[in-house]
C-alpha cells in the first residue's frame, strides 16, 4: 500500500540551521521504517525534503502534498495535543479523497474534537504510538 505520512513539520525545525530537530527525526524515521517493514511504500514530506525545511512557498508545498495524497492509497496522520494546521489540512484532503485514514497518537495525547468525530463516524481508525502492528490491516 502506498501511504502518505502526515507529520508536524514547521514546529519541529531549528530555524537557525533549517534542520529538523534530531530527536524528532529519529522518532519519525522509526515510524517510517516500521511502516516500510510491513511492505508499504511511504511518502513523507520531511524525508522528501532531506530533513530540512524546504524553500517552497506555501502554495507550492500545498500542491505538492495534494498530489502526493492523491497518488496514495492511505494516510497515517501523526497527531498530538499540539494541533498542526498542516496535518489537519492533509487529513481533510485524505478524507475528501476517500483515502484510508489512520490517526496515531501517544497515549498521553488526546485526539482533538473533530479527530474524535471522524473516528467515531468510522471514517478513520485510531491507533496508539508506539505502533505494534500494521495499522492498515483490518
Amino acid at each position: 500500500m502506498k501511504l502518505f505520512v502526515a507529520a508536524s513539520y514547521s514546529s519541529n525545525v531549528d530555524y537557525s540551521t533549517g534542520d529538523v530537530y534530531p530527536e524528532y527525526r529519529e522518532w519519525l524515521e522509526g515510524i517510517l521504517h516500521q511502516l516500510e517493514s510491513y511492505g508499504h511504500e511511504v511518502l513523507c514530506a520531511l524525508r522528501d525534503d532531506n530533513w530540512r525545511i524546504n524553500d517552497l512557498d506555501p502554495a507550492q508545498a500545498f500542491k505538492l502534498d495534494e498530489a502526493k495524497i492523491a497518488s496514495s492509497d492511505g494516510m497515517l496522520a501523526l497527531v498530538s495535543d499540539t494541533v498542526s494546521a498542516g496535518v489537519q489540512m492533509e487529513m481533510g484532503m485524505a478524507l475528501a479523497q476517500k483515502k484510508k485514514l489512520v490517526i496515531a497518537h501517544e497515549k498521553v495525547d488526546q485526539l482533538a474534537y473533530f479527530n474524535q468525530a471522524v473516528v467515531a463516524l468510522g471514517q478513520a481508525k485510531e491507533v496508539l504510538i508506539p505502533i505494534t502492528s500494521d495499522p492498515f490491516v483490518n
